[in-house]
């Protein structure tokens, strides 16, 4: 075999080699992509549920009279509330923005970085719709008169809130992780 006939060989072969890493580095995005696509849905139907859940809320806080002792206690949830919809909305667009550039990564660690930002933004999501949620569920109590039930959806409330944060703050922890791995 002469030499020009070796190194056509070689390079056949190396582009072989090279369509079979990108065939398995498509299978790993395709997984990737649908990992990510997974959690953001998760993410999507809390959000939509709190969507839901502050619809039917403006009706149960026009029923509740103003002079009410726990006036004072239904700003509050709905303080917290608030913040947590800001949160989950913007958290559920960059768990989304995530997902979408997986495919195109230029490196399968880079495509794992984003499934894992996908991941834990959808999380962030996901946390901060169960608080609006649980914080409507206090306002619909109020408002219909379901004393028995406050103690305990408060409970679950401030569980809501303390998961929240902790989803939070791993989130930054994790986002801080990848910005420092690429600012090197």
């Amino acid at each position: 075999m002469n030499r020009s006939n070796c190194i056509a060989l070689m390079m056949v072969a190396g582009l072989g080699f090279g369509s079979v890493l990108n065939v398995a580095g498509g299978e790993q995005s395709v997984e990737l992509v649908a990992d990510a696509d997974k959690a953001v849905a998760a993410a999507e139907n809390a959000v939509e549920e709190a969507r839901v859940a502050i619809k039917n809320g403006k009706q149960f806080v026009a029923m509740i009279p103003e002079d009410s002792p726990l006036m004072e206690d239904v700003a509050e949830v709905l303080r917290s509330a608030k913040e947590n919809w800001v949160s989950a909305v913007s958290a559920l667009e960059g768990a989304k923005e995530s997902a979408s550039k997986i495919s195109s990564a230029s490196s399968p660690e880079i495509a794992q970085d984003y499934k894992l930002l996908a991941t834990v933004n959808a999380g962030v999501a996901l946390s901060g719709a169960k608080v609006v949620q649980t914080g409507l569920l206090f306002v619909d109590a109020v408002a219909n008169n379901k004393s028995e039930s406050l103690d305990i959806i408060k409970q679950a409330m401030q569980n809501s809130l303390d998961a929240a944060a902790q989803v939070q703050f791993n989130y930054e922890r994790v986002k801080s992780i990848i910005a420092e791995k690429y600012s090197k």
